[in-house]
């Protein structure tokens, strides 16, 4: 069993938190909305559970990096494996194109190294 935690910065706001409270205020009204928080929770737990064994069709290691992608519906979460099977989930984009958005996967990148600063 994996634990999971999201990514909060210095000040404790969390994107990734943010972005999933406005999914789920949303969700009564919008089947798009419910859909896709349905299936991050299903991604979530597949991590929770599996690990890096989930599969690819789940997630996606990010090459010549330490970030995975979790790969729910057309949303991506960008983590990273920390320690004591901990996986911290850092931030989040709708994918668009073929291939993962440079920026994005710096922004990951910065982030987990708040995170690792921050952390110890």
């Amino acid at each position: 069993m994996f634990d999971v935690e999201i990514y909060e910065n210095a000040a404790g706001r969390s994107e990734i938190a943010e972005w999933l409270e406005e999914l789920n205020r949303k969700a009564p009204t919008s089947k798009e909305s419910r859909v896709r928080l349905k299936k991050i929770a299903e991604y979530i737990e597949l991590l929770k559970t599996y690990g890096p064994q989930v599969g690819a069709s789940a997630i996606k290691h990010i090459t010549g990096s330490d970030l995975w992608e979790l790969r729910p519906t057309q949303d991506r979460i960008m983590f990273a494996y920390w320690r004591d099977n901990k996986f911290i989930l850092l931030s989040h984009f709708v994918k668009k194109t073929q291939k993962t958005p440079a920026r994005e996967i710096e922004k990951a990148k910065r982030l987990l190294a708040d995170f690792l600063e921050r952390s110890g």
